[in-house]
């Protein structure tokens, strides 16, 4: 009986390796896959912190030692068109997009779906920190047994048939439990450092002036607003986010934060009270209801506002506008347009969207 093929996805680090691995081992024919997202333009490509010239080395021994069939996918257009460029417009805004949750949909469960179609292999493998639960044909998506590595809170656009093909290794393991099995596994990569940086990223650099560089964008700059008064000036709305404190270099005699941000104006608000900060309601949009369909309205749910946000216990209703208006039992801090906001069953992913209004702030998505 042939094997069944499945599809590695393998960035060099230690949960992809894992992954791939572990699926090896447990007799099924892998066919690695690593994703090129660096820029063409090498005197732009060389600043990058995603996948390095080391990192493909190690990729290439680790294909040697499992002694499996490996491709190279050069998707940068694709990445450009679909997710850096709807950031950068995001950023124009005065709001703060989260790429990845796009990036998973379109790139790493999208593009990938479809060379995996082409290879004939019938799932997917990456090291995501989440699980996967199929309840009588309803894939629920879990979070990954390590609190501390959880990815499920970027995973909330994947549809029912994406996660139909999907499978993730680690997702029940705890990143200890990872390195101890690659280290079982014989993998030199088992005790390489966690990357922190975003793929797209450039040292020494924020990302969104990354992208301003790279879109050839011209900076929107304006007026630091403190209690009605103008106190500075800035050079790019873009560089900043709502509940930000550093980098700001206004004088106010203490610490001052990132209230509001207006993208017709340019004025940013500044406040110096984290009181001032907190929001106890906000409306959200352009949703989806990871089950294929949105459980009854209105619901209590635990509610999450960033990635490494407490989730919050919290009331979601249907809003005029067909969207979402979303209560919190208790306020929570600097919730930003554009961020992702995602619902949960205790452990178990309901879906989530994009904030658009937070507390009267209108800032509406393309």
């Amino acid at each position: 009986m042939a094997k069944k093929k499945i599809l590695a996805a393998m960035s060099g680090g230690v949960d992809s390796s894992v992954a791939a691995a572990v699926c090896q081992r447990n007799g099924y024919e892998v066919v690695g896959v690593t994703l090129r997202l660096k820029h063409p333009d090498p005197a732009f490509a060389k600043f990058q912190t995603c996948v390095s010239e080391n990192d493909e080395e190690t990729i290439t021994e680790l294909i040697k030692k499992l002694g499996i069939e490996h491709h190279f996918l050069d998707l940068y257009p694709d990445f450009a068109k679909l997710v850096l460029e709807p950031a950068w417009r995001e950023y124009c805004r005065g709001r703060t997009p989260n790429p990845c949750t796009y990036c998973n949909f379109f790139i790493k469960f999208g593009k990938l779906l479809e060379f995996a179609q082409e290879i004939g292999a019938e799932e997917i493998v990456t090291g995501h920190y989440a699980q996967i639960i199929n309840e009588n044909g309803i894939y629920k998506l879990k979070r990954g047994s390590d609190p501390l590595k959880d990815q499920s809170y970027f995973l909330y656009r994947l549809t029912q048939e994406q996660l139909a093909q999907i499978r993730f290794p680690v997702g029940e393991m705890r990143k200890s439990e990872v390195r101890a099995l690659a280290r079982e596994l014989g993998l030199k990569n088992s005790g390489k450092k966690d990357s922190q940086d975003a793929c797209f990223a450039v040292d020494g650099e924020v990302f969104p002036e990354t992208l301003r560089r790279l879109f050839d964008g011209s900076p929107k700059g304006g007026d630091f607003i403190y209690q009605g008064k103008i106190v500075g000036r800035h050079a790019g709305l873009h560089k900043y986010t709502i509940g930000q404190r550093k980098g700001l270099r206004v004088a106010l005699g203490k610490p001052g934060y990132i209230q509001a941000i207006d993208p017709e104006s340019g004025r940013i608000n500044l406040v110096t009270g984290n009181e001032e900060l907190m929001s106890d309601s906000f409306a959200a949009g352009n949703i989806n209801w990871q089950g294929g369909s949105p459980p009854e309205l209105p619901f209590h749910c635990l509610v999450q506002v960033r990635y490494r946000s407490k989730p919050t216990a919290g009331n979601v209703k249907t809003a005029d506008n067909g969207g979402l208006k979303i209560t919190l039992d208790s306020p929570g801090r600097a919730v930003t347009p554009g961020q992702a906001v995602v619902f949960y069953d205790g452990d178990y992913l309901l879906g989530g969207g994009i904030i658009e209004q937070v507390n009267g702030q209108v800032s509406n998505s393309d």
